[in-house]
């Protein structure tokens, strides 16, 4: 075993915590493989992180530019919701066109007005959804998708980074909370406590420079999105449900709420908010990237254990 794994280890073991070494992983970041330790405390995974100085974090819509794949899937979203709106409308119009045919061969000039009211209403209703979706022109659609992103992400900054144990998978909680700071508070209980948003960003991203975990593109990964929660085969989910690349679970599921040390927000999902109420992939996607931040309003009624749920870490000094 090399020396730098068993330097990690006697650091581990002099923490007290009844760490049980399991074995040894390897990941992969920036193209450097590195060996690291995988443990067990209490039936739960946790493996260690190397840290990082000077790692840039957060988003920028001017100063980070979107990869060419992650562009390309943006144009295919977009093309697909700008043709089921076209066609919605065409549907709409032969739907009423029918029906004032109708009225007007049964002699009802009075039906075959309200019907032409009526179309008319559901039309700017519909014109009014596709505008507010960004389904007009592609430019629309960049402009909102940009607009989002500055209101939900974290701005951009640098932060070092120290060595960390961290839970593999995040833990649903295990009781409703009466509300985000209690929850905080509690769980910062020794002998563990939670990543600020400086370390779960890096833990999601593991120091990368890419809006999404697993790279630029969003090729093959839209049809798992909108799936999340399925009953499926896992082999139909190598993206999203597979360890990123310091062998982390993270960011994999936008119905859950990861909760970190901040009381205003938590990460990693809006509860399956956006992705319930079919508003696309500018409000969708931005749940998958570890900069993302969904506020919780203080006069929200509490935390459900359903929707919360929170990493154990531990601080190697």
């Amino acid at each position: 075993m090399s020396e730098l794994l068993n330097s990690i280890r006697s650091r581990i073991e002099s923490l007290g915590i009844d760490f049980q070494f399991t074995g040894t992983v390897r990941t992969k970041v920036n193209g450097t493989e590195r060996e690291t330790w995988l443990l067990e405390y209490e039936g739960s995974q946790f493996i260690f992180v190397p840290g990082q100085k000077h790692v840039t974090l957060g988003w920028d819509t001017d100063r980070c530019p979107l990869g060419d794949g992650v562009l390309e899937g943006l144009r295919k979203e977009f093309a697909l919701g700008h043709r089921h709106y076209q066609k919605e409308m065409e549907d709409m119009k032969a739907y009423y066109e029918r029906q004032i045919i109708k009225a007007e061969t049964d002699g009802d000039a009075v039906k075959g007005d309200r019907l032409r009211r009526e179309q008319e209403e559901d039309l700017k209703n519909l014109e009014e959804e596709m505008k507010e979706g960004g389904y007009e022109s592609w430019e629309d659609f960049m402009r909102k998708w940009k607009e989002h992103l500055s209101r939900c992400l974290s701005p951009l900054r640098t932060a070092d980074i120290g060595d960390l144990i961290v839970e593999v998978d995040s833990r649903y909680l295990e009781e409703d909370a009466p509300s985000l700071e209690q929850a905080v508070l509690s769980l910062k209980e020794g002998p563990f406590t939670l990543a600020t948003e400086d370390e779960w960003e890096y833990l999601c991203n593991g120091g990368t420079r890419t809006l999404f975990r697993w790279g630029d593109t969003l090729s093959g990964v839209m049809t798992e999105i909108y799936n999340v929660g399925a009953v499926s085969d896992a082999r139909e989910k190598p993206i999203l449900e597979q360890p990123n690349m310091l062998g982390l679970y993270i960011a994999y599921d936008s119905y859950k709420n990861e909760i970190i040390d901040n009381v205003q927000y938590t990460k990693g999902g809006d509860g399956g908010g956006s992705l319930c109420g079919g508003d696309g992939a500018i409000h969708v996607l931005p749940c998958y990237t570890a900069f993302y931040r969904q506020p919780v309003a203080e006069h929200d009624r509490g935390l459900s254990k359903h929707y919360y749920c929170y990493r154990r870490i531990v601080r190697l000094l």
